[in-house]
């Protein structure tokens, strides 16, 4: 009966108070080959093939437009995100989310 009620205690506190789970950032700098390598890595930590392309870049040769894909097990597109004003994509194993341009301040630094 006891270790009935500990798994649900225990699966709560180690969800809600500091084991989270890994993240995966790619910004406006990040490179054709470090993004080649953050998709192998995320393969290698979560099964899934991922597609980040960049579809655009500046003068400066920093992302300015970029579609980040997510494919299911099965091999079926499996959603994704994609912004015109990219500032920072940040991809977890359960989802994504880009903060625009000139928002860069309010994410969080990855750890990866």
């Amino acid at each position: 009966m006891n270790r009935i009620i500990l798994l649900p205690l225990l699966l709560l506190l180690t969800t809600g108070f500091g084991f989270k789970e890994p993240v995966f950032q790619v910004s406006k700098t990040t490179s054709d080959k470090q993004i080649e390598r953050l998709e192998h890595r995320i393969f290698k930590r979560y099964g899934l093939k991922v597609d980040v392309n960049v579809i655009s870049r500046n003068e400066k040769n920093e992302i300015t437009n970029l579609e980040f894909i997510r494919y299911q097990k099965n091999g079926k597109r499996g959603g994704g995100c994609s912004s015109d004003k990219f500032g920072v994509l940040i991809i977890t194993q359960h989802g994504c989310r880009i903060t625009d341009l000139g928002y860069e301040a309010n994410v969080a630094p990855a750890g990866n």
